[in-house]
Formats: C-alpha cells, structure tokens, sequence
C-alpha cells in the first residue's frame, strides 16, 4: 500500500482518468477544466491588481503639488528664520563671554593690586607695633627717660 500513488487511486476510484466534459462546445478533461480555471484565476487577479494599481496613480495624480511647494516653502522660510537667530543668539553668547572674560580680568587685576596694598599695610602695622613695643618697653625699662 506504500507503493501506491493516492491521486491515482483517486482518478481509478472515480473514473475521472478518462472522463470528458463538453463545455461551451469543447470537451475537456477534468485537468484542463482545473488548468483553464487557473489561467482565468490568474488572468482575473491581474486586472483586479492592475485596477487597484490603476486607482493609486489616480489618486497620486490628483494631489495638489501648488500646496505641497507651498507648505514646502513655509517650511523652509521658517528653517531660514531659525538659522538665523541661532546665528544671532552665538553672536550674543560671544560677546558675553567676551565681556565676563574681561570682567574677570579686571576683578581679577584688582584683587591682586589690592592683595598687594594689604600685604603693604600690614607689614606697616607690624613694624608700627614693633617700634611701638619697643617703645613701651623701654618707657617701662626707664620711666624717666627721654623717649
């Protein structure tokens, strides 16, 4: 029974190996009514795909390009204006840092003039209290000495 092909078994079973029909005037075998039914399959699905092809460039065809350019040019004006004020806001950012730079700069020179100024004066106030010890000391050393 392994042997054995089941369409073969199929076609002997029911007789249909040598059956012929007559339709539309031609006789046919059950294997060309399957063949042409498969030919007027495939040629129906290609016109229905054609068709639906047919009605996608339609409506592409339709669209309004005008509008399209239109938004298109909005677009591009408002991308104009954007790289515009970016342009102006680093212009804006560069003298910023430029101008904090140079304030810096000049905090900076202050401080250390400053810094400089008070290292003066305290070595002042230091020699001033150590003359001014000295003093003390001798005045307390020799009370009725000429200071």
């Amino acid at each position: 029974m392994a042997d054995k092909d089941l369409g073969e078994e199929l076609e002997n079973l029911e007789g249909l190996k040598d059956k012929q029909f007559k339709l539309f005037g031609l006789k046919m075998t059950p294997t060309t009514i399957g063949m042409a039914l498969a030919a007027i399959g495939s040629v129906l699905g290609t016109l229905y795909a054609g068709f639906t092809m047919y009605q996608q460039i339609e409506e592409i065809a339709s669209l309004d390009i005008g509008a399209f350019e239109q938004r298109m040019e909005l677009i591009n004006d408002k991308i104009d204006n954007q790289e515009k004020l970016l342009v102006s806001i680093e212009g804006n950012l560069r003298d910023t840092k430029q101008q904090v730079y140079d304030i810096e700069k000049r905090v900076n020179d202050k401080v250390v003039y400053f810094e400089g100024k008070m290292d003066k004066f305290e070595q002042k106030v230091e020699k001033q209290g150590a003359d001014l010890e000295d003093k003390l000391q001798k005045a307390l050393n020799n009370p009725l000495s000429d200071m």
